[in-house]
């Protein structure tokens, strides 16, 4: 059968147009697949410079995508800096005017690798020391100096996972993202810290003469060898802290961990953190600290003073550990109420209160101080005590605030440390340590769950080589 000259075949539906189609291209149409063919051109130029001519297919991949990795971040940074040098001495943003206040050099972060840009802050007119803008951050859609594509890059990872696989991601991905603490950082809202304290069984040599710290049972056969130095295991403290750098809901995006044994300094502890925190707040002096931690004298003393004495921190933000706050709460419901089905509800309604108002904590401790009348004996102690607990430390339970910053109401990430570093590493069956043996596990092991080892090892190994030539 003969088809008409004018016929077009169909197929799935659709026409294939072919030459017809290529008659009415438009003409940006044009232009763009002519920049491809040249930018094609080019990028073969550039990974021929990078690889042999024999190079396998997967060596030329990667040189193509590391090419144009290049390429694109050279012209986002053109792009960005275009922006910039485009902004008059005064700028209106949304309605407000703003004056050039100072210029200065800027790194922000694409999928394609980091953009160095010089842009200028702007003040907002008509106000003492009113609050500053970068026009070029507005005007763009950056995103915590982030591209566009890159903050949304890491809102999906972070949606399907911890910051590590996120980042592992984008490797795999041949993009050139920023370090992982940068990709953190992106995220973060606020960075929480705090110290606990556990026990290491640590064996200790017995002064001659002196009692056994437990009764032994007598032998009933004679020793045949000499026998070593009785000891005895004595459980001694060991300090714990966290520096965690959260989300907009509290949750740790990623956490550092310490330990040292109780014979340190719990002061060169917390020296360590405060390094941790001062770097994130280089990284963003917007983010606020906060200390979340148990309610122990000793522990707050020890931050305090690392807090006071850090260069970077002005102020902070203080919080009793949430949990420790309900259980004694749930106590004094179980003294003054009977029925389990109204305490239930009413530590909803305290917890609801709670998160919403700083002054409902102060509610809370009048309500107890007025059952204190009706109770005598051991449940009046009991109460007394834990209004005590409440009026101490009111100042230190404003979780509506905490919330409000982005701070976590719990030290789930420091109680958990205790775990993690020193209670599974050395408090094993059968475990008993010695100072300096303790120190290196319990460094090691803080070292390693805070995914420092690779970057710490090189530093260390260094001290065991040497270059070593033959002399004259």
């Amino acid at each position: 059968m003969e088809l008409p000259h004018n016929h077009v075949p169909m197929r799935g539906g659709t026409h294939m147009l072919g030459i017809v189609q290529q008659a009415t291209i438009p003409d940006n149409e044009k232009v763009y697949r002519r920049a491809i063919e040249e930018a094609q051109i080019a990028l073969r130029r550039a990974a021929a410079a990078r690889v042999d001519r024999d190079a396998s297919f997967g060596d030329r991949e990667v040189a193509l995508l590391a090419a144009a990795n290049d390429s694109c971040r050279l012209e986002l940074e053109a792009a960005l800096q275009q922006t910039a040098d485009a902004h008059p001495d005064r700028v209106q943003i949304d309605g407000t005017v703003y004056a050039r206040h100072e210029g200065g050099a800027a790194e922000y972060h694409s999928l394609c690798g980091a953009l160095h840009v010089r842009r200028a802050t702007y003040r907002r007119t008509g106000e003492r020391n009113g609050p500053t803008v970068v026009p070029l951050e507005l005007a763009t859609g950056l995103i915590e100096g982030a591209t566009p594509a890159l903050a949304y890059r890491v809102a999906l990872g972070y949606a399907q996972g911890p910051g590590r696989r996120a980042a592992e991601q984008l490797q795999a991905d041949h993009r050139r993202p920023p370090s992982r603490s940068t990709l953190e950082r992106l995220g973060a809202r606020a960075v929480s810290v705090g110290v606990d304290r556990t026990t290491v069984p640590m064996e200790e040599v017995r002064p001659p003469g002196a009692p056994p710290a437990t009764r032994r049972q007598p032998r009933t056969t004679p020793y045949v060898r000499t026998p070593p130095p009785r000891v005895d295991v004595k459980y001694r403290m060991a300090y714990v802290g966290t520096v965690s750098i959260v989300d907009a809901v509290g949750e740790a995006l990623v956490t550092r961990r310490y330990a040292i044994s109780g014979a340190e300094d719990p002061a060169a502890l917390v020296d360590r953190m405060m390094a941790d925190v001062g770097r994130a707040r280089a990284q963003n002096p917007r983010l606020p600290v906060g200390v979340i931690q148990d309610a122990a004298p000793e522990l707050w003393t020890i931050i305090r003073g690392g807090l006071q004495t850090a260069v970077s921190i002005r102020r902070w933000h203080e919080g009793i550990d949430r949990y420790h706050l309900n259980e004694r709460l749930a106590e004094v419901l179980r003294i003054t109420e009977p029925d389990e089905a109204r305490r239930h509800q009413q530590i909803a309604r305290w917890n609801h209160a709670l998160d919403a108002d700083d002054a409902a904590i102060d509610r809370i401790a009048r309500w107890v101080a007025q059952q204190l009348t009706e109770h005598q004996g051991e449940a009046l102690s009991i109460l007394e005590a834990h209004w005590t607990y409440l009026v101490n430390n009111h100042d230190r339970m404003r979780y509506a605030t905490l919330r409000r910053v982005g701070l976590p109401c719990g030290s789930g990430a420091t109680e958990g440390a205790c775990k993690s570093v020193v209670m599974i590493r050395a408090k094993g069956c059968g475990q008993r340590w010695h100072e300096d043996g303790v120190t290196a596990a319990l460094t090691l092991r803080a070292v390693y769950l805070s995914e420092r080892l690779p970057t710490l090892w090189p530093h260390f190994a260094a001290d065991y080589s040497a270059d070593v030539q033959a002399a004259a």
